[in-house]
């Protein structure tokens, strides 16, 4: 397993606002980019529409503004947003905002531009949501009073899926794996649980993130009293891979 830990305040001392990019797990996990992005003050970030890519924002702290071709959306924490495929967008802060995200970057092969273009226009709408208003799932590998919630679903980007799991310890999510996905973890506010993989143990803990290998058998453990608490991000080597989300989570509302 690696770790990466974000540094929600590292522009602090930027009176005049700013902004930083960071790849996070470089090469790590195939056809996706990972970067950890902030913005201060009254700065703007535009992106090119592209074809060959698929973009997801994660908020993690902060607010600001999304500017795609529906118009200006308020975007801050806790808040996940697809951008439309082939569309430009833009990020921007003002005077008085800091904004913190995550953007994770699907890179599309010749399978996944043909399944968007099946249903093109399904892909070119904007999907922005706040975790809380998340649909929920049962899981067999996870306990009755865990909460877990459906961030973005099956079909929404090619080979993609997120959700996130909440319980307080003790308390466990049962041991697995996974030999058709690569998994990432981002630990939530008050997070402090242990991920075990193949023999190895590592506490995730709030803005840290954590890769498990394609493959390994892995589980989570949360002691009394202490709260897990991540967001999980699935990225399939195949679009026939993606079975394994109906398969296993069951969802159990469909707020849209």
């Amino acid at each position: 397993m690696k770790t990466e830990t974000l540094l929600i305040d590292r522009l602090a001392g930027e009176a005049n606002g700013g902004f930083l990019k960071t790849v996070v797990f470089e090469n790590d996990v195939r056809d996706v980019l990972l970067e950890f992005v902030s913005i201060k003050g009254r700065y703007h970030l535009g992106e090119k529409p592209a074809e060959d890519g698929f973009d997801v924002l994660l908020i993690i702290a902060g607010a600001g503004v999304l500017e795609e071709n529906s118009g200006d959306n308020r975007i801050g924490s806790g808040t996940v947003a697809r951008i439309p495929y082939l569309s430009g967008y833009g990020i921007r802060a003002e005077a008085d905002e800091e904004l913190s995200f995550v953007r994770l970057r699907r890179l599309l092969d010749e399978k996944d531009i043909q399944v968007i273009g099946d249903r093109l226009e399904s892909y070119k709408t904007p999907y922005i949501k706040a975790l809380s208003e998340c649909p929920t799932y049962k899981e067999d590998i996870k306990s009755e009073k865990t909460l877990n919630r459906m961030i973005l679903p099956e079909g929404l980007v090619p080979r993609l899926a997120m959700g996130s799991v909440e319980t307080v310890g003790p308390d466990e999510v049962g041991e697995h794996e996974h030999p058709m996905l690569d998994q990432v973890f981002l630990g939530l506010e008050g997070c402090r649980c242990s991920c075990h993989a193949d023999g190895e143990e590592i506490v995730l803990t709030e803005n840290m993130m954590l890769h498990i290998p394609l493959g390994s058998t892995h589980h989570v453990s949360v002691e009394n009293k202490e709260k897990l608490a991540y967001i999980w991000m699935d990225f399939f080597l195949s679009l026939e891979g993606e079975k394994y989300m109906g398969e296993q989570h069951q969802v159990e509302d469909q707020q849209t």
